[in-house]
């Protein structure tokens, strides 16, 4: 049986908007990530799928601030979309 997938269409301006690459790439390649009160909150918090994931989104928030910008459209699952925003909240508490 086929699993539909459902996805979120952004425009750049919607993902400048909602997403909070920004401060996930200042916080992931910032002073703060490599202390031990993050690692451990980390493992907490985050399950290993979210983990790995959550690798890729760090390249890709470091690729829009730094390297290309935000696409005219981006394409995500919904499940994709809840990993940034859990982010956002990680990395704001941090």
């Amino acid at each position: 049986m086929a699993r539909c997938v459902t996805y979120l269409v952004l425009t750049s301006d919607e993902v400048n908007l909602r997403i909070p690459y920004a401060l996930v790439c200042m916080t992931r390649f910032g002073a703060h990530w490599e202390t031990g009160r993050r690692r451990r909150r980390w493992l907490e918090e985050f399950t290993e799928q979210e983990r790995e994931s959550a690798t890729r989104l760090f390249n890709q928030s470091h690729r829009w601030l730094l390297t290309t910008g935000v696409p005219e459209t981006v394409r995500m699952t919904v499940q994709t979309f809840a990993l940034w925003m859990k982010l956002g909240e990680f990395c704001a508490s941090i």
